[in-house]
């Protein structure tokens, strides 16, 4: 697949009210799938994923997902949208049709996050044009702060930006997953204007 990921994955912005379960308590169901990239843990609302990270036990994933959701009631609870994620995971969207994002974030880490799925597999852009895209070209140090913030790795795939002078830059959850999302994803060789092929050899 080497066309946006916006075609198959929607972003609804979780209200403020959501989030601080002021009108309905939050449920959160959540999940370990493992695939070969990995253990994730996955979490979702009846609204869709909301939170995709590492399930490896040096970050406390529940531990993690509890912090970000402070009054959310949770469940240990596998849901059809966590096959869904796997699946996404091990590539293959043939079998997704489409994938429902339930985010709580700033407009700013909303615009940034959606942008992000315009960056097909294989390639890379910087911070800075990413600032340019959204309408704030001055604002990439933000962008990288909204980037690092991300709360559904790789379906949002923050791992697809570097630093305009070539450095990986930093990433979250280890910068050798990083480079071995990049290195899986490197035949994916689309043009598209503002963006790079990555080359696993510089790594």
């Amino acid at each position: 697949m080497d066309e946006a990921n916006n075609t198959i994955i929607h972003i609804e912005q979780m209200s403020r009210d959501e989030f601080l379960g002021k009108v309905k308590k939050l449920v959160i169901s959540y999940s370990v799938v493992t695939v070969p990239l990995g253990r994730f843990l996955v979490a979702s609302t009846s609204k869709g994923i909301c939170y995709l990270m590492p399930a490896a036990m040096k970050w406390s994933p529940v531990e993690v997902l509890k912090a970000h959701f402070p009054k959310a009631r949770f469940r240990c609870q596998k849901v059809g949208i966590h096959k869904s994620a796997a699946l996404f995971l091990k590539q293959r969207f043939d079998k997704v049709k489409q994938i429902a994002l339930h985010l709580y974030g700033t407009d700013f880490q909303l615009s940034v996050w959606k942008d992000l799925l315009e960056i097909p597999m294989g390639k890379v852009t910087t911070y800075l044009n990413i600032a340019k895209r959204i309408g704030r070209p001055r604002a990439a140090r933000p962008v990288g702060q909204a980037v690092g913030s991300n709360p559904v790795m790789y379906i949002i795939p923050c791992h697809r930006v570097v630093c305009s002078n070539g450095k990986l830059g930093g990433y979250r959850w280890d910068i050798s997953r990083k480079i071995k999302f990049l290195n899986k994803e490197a035949q994916m060789t689309s043009r598209k204007e503002g963006l790079s092929n990555w080359e696993p050899t510089f790594f």
